[in-house]
């Protein structure tokens, strides 16, 4: 399994995500994210996934990207994210 980002990551949709997350990490060992369709990206959804994958550095979950878009790595590059997120592989 794993959670696939929608097509927005922002203020909007971030309790339904996070909903989304608790419940994957409550039944897996490994946490695998699919961020290639991600075309809009705010703080807000950026803070959800780094607390995400703070929870599984603690618990020793895995935490794998299966894609991030170029908003997405954007977004995670003007705040400083990109190592924090373990995003590094998709910078080019």
């Amino acid at each position: 399994m794993g959670v696939l980002l929608e097509d927005q990551l922002n203020i909007m949709n971030v309790m339904e995500l996070k909903e989304r997350i608790k419940i994957e990490l409550e039944n897996s060992e490994a946490l695998n994210i699919d961020g290639s369709q991600v075309f809009r990206v705010d703080a807000t959804g950026l803070q959800l996934l780094l607390s995400a994958k703070n929870v599984c550095d603690k618990r020793s979950i895995s935490w794998n990207w299966e894609g991030a878009s170029g908003e997405l790595l954007s977004a995670a590059q003007t705040l400083g994210l990109v190592e924090s997120l373990g995003l590094s592989d998709f910078v080019k």
